[in-house]
């Protein structure tokens, strides 16, 4: 990992030296010093990194090199801040303490001086050689003959390819293109030889072409290669690109031709765009299907949807590692198949480890020898060229320098675990592995680093959830960055401690993951850059947090502190501060607007947060702030926020502080359009002073129309504001609207184009419907359909509700697939629900019965809940028309005394009933008997149903004898 790193140095220290620092307080000419010998080592560091592996002495050497590379960023990150420091002062480079300043960064510039110039001595006793930084990795030749002896697996992948090029595309004018896309190792190649060498492929094409492309995309050779392939035979003597162009076409000209481009990496749009020129001639259904683990690859050439590769199931990764470790042995070792099927797990479903790891053991049958491979990490383990590893890694050295870096880090994760994208980006940047590219934000740089390294299925199973984004990495991946990295670490050099409760320790290059009950003492950590105590037990942190002048990241996320240190506020390169769910902690030390480099304040879930640091608008550089406790006094209120460019989220509580909407509008929520998600609370207790200002002052935090997500809680006003349009909203997906009693109307939701969820607690006694606004067609609405995109309504508390729409249509809740609705007792479902697939009824403390229009036009429902109606003595046989039914579950309905004869009937596709504490309900519907597809029954705390459902001799038990699963208990 030296040559990745010692770039990221040699663009900080080329940064730096083009700024003011060194001209004020010396150092230029050591620094540019450093700068030439790490240039000069770099040269020849990718021929070390190459000869290491069996070459001690070589190893030691680059760990050397290292720890050097590690030191020099530390004097020079320390120098900028100390540096810097003192240019803001008010005596700048005549502060007193430039001069023991200058003579302490002497001293260690000299020591590391002597150090590089030794390292720089020793690399000529190795004889390395200078190579081009961006390696070109030896080309992988690949043919259409299909060497493996048995495929596992992959028969339904190979039919579907088959399909979609002799029916899908077969009569398509156009060139079709279908990537195979997936991570190396996965059996891209294997697939695509399946699919060429299938009779029916063989019989649907004129003719069938296989070129192998690797990393050099050049048209020329791959014109040629194809003609050559064609015609069966070498072209001889050279010739230009023209004649070779019109020579492929000729042999095109009019044919339905498959042409196979084998493991390509060209991201040079270009380059394919001149190749596909030449090869459109084809007749229809001519195809090209080419394989590539970049994505970016699939979408600059396929025409069609790439073709993601899965993984191999454990069984046939089993089957493919026991053809490579026992061939066709028929008498094997119990022993080792159960030591076998340990080991295979290591695969993680990649057949190319499979056969990695069978390989090494063909032929041993030595216990201890299969227990060795189980229990080594996957890179200690023996490897050739046609190995996992290798394999993985020409991903990993096809990328650029700065990714390298960056990738490689993620190997402190612990295997299987899900990283959050905004969190790994904060964690980059600590490391110092983002440069700032123009004008371009840190953070907007490591979000296109991310997608770069996704792209090239470094990264998979991504999940977006609440605004993050989740993912994963491949075990195997996993084993690549780990395998990158080298395991010796001192306390002097470590940049990274994690405190985590994870089972295995972990101590890769520059980071440790550690398992204490008392806080080490942090003085021994100078070079730290990050440091992870989240759910931690510690009530304190010590005051020596302060001397860690590296730190760039604190994560205390979930500890019981109930104060931090004033000397925290020392840290004038602390960018991320994780305080989330640090649920005793009362307040922030007062000088926080100190931490100059403060990037990310991370306060959700710190609800015992009473109030703000004084002048935390002065943090400019802050894009993530999860809470803002307004304050009464200057310092403490909404105009803070006024200045910030804020990112991601933000919960803004105690609003009932806020005196008028002048005050309000100094929060210049209008103008963040990086803000997606907005939280907005009055308390709910206690009087609010400004009770008669609040609709003002909602109407004065209007956000930016890039907003997602939208909560308010505690409003106390008569209207929400004029704001609560498509105009501004245009972009809203979810809608929580809380506590807001005396609102007596809502606004038009049904106007917002991309709304899903919505949900509406504890509303005003006068709201009769969700939708009051009679609908006009030519009114300039922008749409007839109502709630266009509404997938789940949420109702809670809505004493007068009566109905959803005051005037309904045939466009309404097309998409709605989930409702909840709660203590709505006169709420009825007249629309026409036709998409709705959950209903879930609670607390009707009211109604004796449900009309019986309730349930006539929910065509699609399949799971219905009916929970704490007390009163309830009966159900409509409108329950009959649910003919989609699959789940049914009656709770806690007191009252209840019989289920509809008639509505239990027509239920032919219910599963599950479920009938829970009613204690009135005497006796099972007859119709039950006939519910053949009823697999569950569950009665609990029914006593006399329970009583009459008793096995073999019950009154009812005929009604219930043919359900395979019965569970009654009280």
């Amino acid at each position: 990992m030296a040559e990745a790193f010692i770039q990221v140095l040699l663009d900080n220290l080329t940064s730096f030296l083009k700024g003011e620092l060194t001209l004020l307080f010396g150092f230029q000419d050591e620094f540019q010093r450093l700068s030439s010998m790490f240039s000069t080592i770099q040269a020849v560091l990718e021929d070390a990194q190459e000869k290491q592996l069996n070459n001690k002495p070589l190893e030691n050497w680059l760990q050397k090199l290292n720890a050097a590379t590690y030191e020099v960023d530390d004097i020079l990150d320390e120098y900028k801040t100390k540096a810097t420091r003192f240019s803001q002062s008010e005596y700048g480079r005549y502060h007193p303490k430039v001069i023991p300043f200058r003579h302490k960064v002497g001293k260690r510039m000299d020591q590391v001086m002597k150090k590089l110039k030794a390292i720089a001595e020793e690399r000529k006793n190795f004889h390395l050689h200078e190579k081009i930084v961006e390696r070109q990795a030896v080309r992988r030749e690949t043919g259409s003959v299909l060497t493996e002896p048995q495929v596992y697996g992959r028969d339904k992948e190979k039919d579907e390819i088959v399909k979609i090029l002799i029916n899908n595309v077969s009569d398509a004018q156009h060139l079709s293109v279908l990537p195979i896309l997936g991570m190396g190792g996965l059996g891209k190649t294997t697939l695509a030889q399946m699919v060429f060498n299938d009779q029916r492929v063989t019989e649907h094409f004129h003719s069938k072409i296989w070129i192998c492309v690797s990393e050099d995309f050049d048209e020329k050779r791959l014109i040629k290669a194809i003609v050559e392939s064609i015609e069966g035979r070498p072209l001889l003597g050279e010739m230009d690109l023209a004649p070779l162009q019109k020579k492929l076409q000729e042999l095109l000209n009019g044919k339905r031709y498959l042409l196979v481009l084998d493991d390509v990496w060209n991201e040079d749009q270009q380059k394919w765009a001149n190749l596909r020129a030449v090869l459109k001639v084809g007749a229809s259904g001519a195809s090209v299907l080419t394989t590539t683990r970049l994505e970016k690859v699939g979408s600059i050439m396929g025409t069609l949807q790439p073709y993601e590769l899965s993984n191999l199931s454990q069984e046939d990764c089993w089957l493919l590692f026991m053809q490579r470790a026992f061939g066709h042995q028929e008498e094997i070792n119990p022993n080792l198949v159960a030591i076998g099927k340990e080991i295979v797990k290591k695969s993680g479903g990649v057949p190319l480890a499979a056969k990695t790891l069978g390989g090494i053991l063909c032929f041993k049958r030595e216990e201890r020898a299969w227990e060795h491979v189980r229990d080594s990490p996957i890179w200690n383990l023996p490897q050739d060229e046609s190995s996992i590893l290798p394999a993985l890694r020409l991903s990993y050295h096809q990328l650029p320098l700065d990714l390298k870096q960056c990738f490689a880090y993620c190997a402190v994760f612990p295997k299987d675990a899900k990283m959050e994208k905004e969190k790994l980006i904060s964690l980059w940047m600590a490391h110092g592995f983002l440069l700032s590219k123009g004008n371009m934000e840190l953070e907007d740089v490591g979000d296109e680093v991310w997608k770069e390294l996704y792209l090239r299925s470094f990264f998979q199973e991504i999940e977006v959830k609440d605004g993050k984004t989740y993912f994963k990495m491949h075990d195997l991946i996993h084993d690549l960055a780990t395998s990158l990295f080298s395991a010796n670490t001192s306390s002097s050099n470590i940049r990274e401690i994690n405190k985590h409760s994870y089972t295995h320790m972990m101590s890769i290059g520059f980071a440790e993951v550690v398992f204490f009950y008392t806080l080490p003492p942090l003085e021994k950590f100078i070079s730290l850059r990050v440091l992870n105590l989240g759910d931690s037990t510690f009530n304190k942190l010590p005051s020596s947090i302060g001397d860690l002048v590296h730190l760039r990241y604190l994560n205390l996320y979930g500890s019981g502190m109930r104060s931090l240190p004033k000397q925290l506020c020392k840290l004038q390169n602390l960018q991320t501060l994780d305080l989330q769910y640090c649920t005793k902690l009362c307040c922030l030390p007062k000088e926080t607007s100190k931490l100059g480099s403060l990037r990310n304040l991370l306060l959700d879930g710190s609800q015992s947060l009473t109030c703000m640091p004084p002048r935390i608008g002065s943090l400019t550089c802050l894009k993530t702030l999860g809470q803002f406790v307004v304050g009464r006094k200057k310092g403490y209120q909404l105009g803070e926020l006024g200045n910030l460019n804020l990112y991601g989220s933000i919960k803004i509580s105690h609003l009932e502080r806020v005196k008028n909407d002048k005050d309000a509008k100094e929060a210049n929520l209008s103008a963040k359009g990086n803000l997606h998600s907005l939280s907005m609370s009055w308390n709910n207790f206690g009087p609010h002073i400004y009770e008669s200002e609040e609709v003002k002052v909602l109407e004065a935090l209007k956000p930016h129309s890039n907003l997602t997500s939208l909560k308010i809680y505690g409003f106390r006003g008569i209207h929400l504001p004029e704001w609560m349009n498509h105009s501004v909203l245009k972009n809203i997906v979810s809608i929580l609207i809380s506590n807001f009693r005396n609102c007596s109307c809502l606004p038009p939701f049904g106007d917002l184009p991309c709304l899903e969820s919505l949900e509406l607690h504890w509303g005003s006694a006068d709201v009769e419907y969700v939708e009051e606004v009679d609908i006009d067609v030519h009114s300039g609405f922008p749409t007839r359909i109502r709630f266009p995109s509404l997938r789940k309504l949420d109702i809670w508390d809505f004493g007068s509700l009566k109905g959803l729409l005051k005037k309904e249509g045939e466009e309404q809740f097309p998409v709605l697939e989930e409702m909840i609705i709660h203590e709505c007792p006169f709420l009825t479902l007249s629309s026409n629900l036709r998409a709705l697939t959950s209903l879930r009824i609670c607390y009707n403390k009211v109604a004796t019965s449900f009309p019986e229009e309730m349930f006539k036009n929910l065509a699609n429902l399949k799971y219905l809940t009916i929970s704490r109606c007390n009163n309830l003595k009966e159900l409509p046989t409108s329950l009959a028309s649910l003919n989609a039914l699959k789940s049914l579950k009656i709770q806690l309905c007191c009252a209840l005394e019989s289920l509809p004869e008639e509505g239990l009937e027509g239920l032919s596709s219910l599963t599950e009933l479920f009938v829970e504490h009613c204690n009135m309900l005497k006796c099972l519907p007859e119709g039950l008997q006939h519910l053949t597809t009823l697999t569950s029954l569950k009665i609990r705390g029914c006593p006399q149903l329970i009583k009459r459902c008793e096995k073999g001799i019950g009154e009812d038990w005929h009604k219930i004898s043919h359900i395979p699963n019965v569970n009654i208990y009280n």
